[in-house]
């Protein structure tokens, strides 16, 4: 019996479906050890993952040159806030003024 080889647009695959459950899960701001280190190279070498600092990446868009930040900015206080999470637990927060200005924009947006 003649074993069929994946193709690599179905690997591709399989890592995004690992991506998207961790997407599901609310992982924006996604460590290296939540996922496999083969899905984690294949989907940055397709764009669809950018690393941040080692071991911390955020969703990205293979259609968008290198050097652009609009990810970082658009995933920026998700990742902090995971990142400061994972690593200090409860034992971080803002300064008053940004907390008062993430806080002011917050209540602006959902009056």
């Amino acid at each position: 019996m003649a074993q069929t080889m994946i193709t690599p647009h179905e690997k591709l695959a399989q890592s995004l479906e690992a991506y998207q459950a961790l997407q599901r899960q609310g992982g924006i701001a996604i460590r290296s050890r939540d996922l496999s280190r083969l899905h984690r190279e294949r989907l940055m070498k397709n764009g669809f993952l950018q690393e941040v600092i080692k071991g911390w990446y955020i969703p990205a868009r293979p259609d968008v040159s290198s050097g652009e930040s609009t990810a970082w900015y658009a995933s920026f206080w998700d990742f902090c806030g995971a990142y400061l999470n994972k690593r200090f637990g409860d034992n971080w927060c803002l300064s008053p003024e940004q907390s008062s200005c993430l806080y002011s924009q917050f209540h602006a947006c959902t009056a």
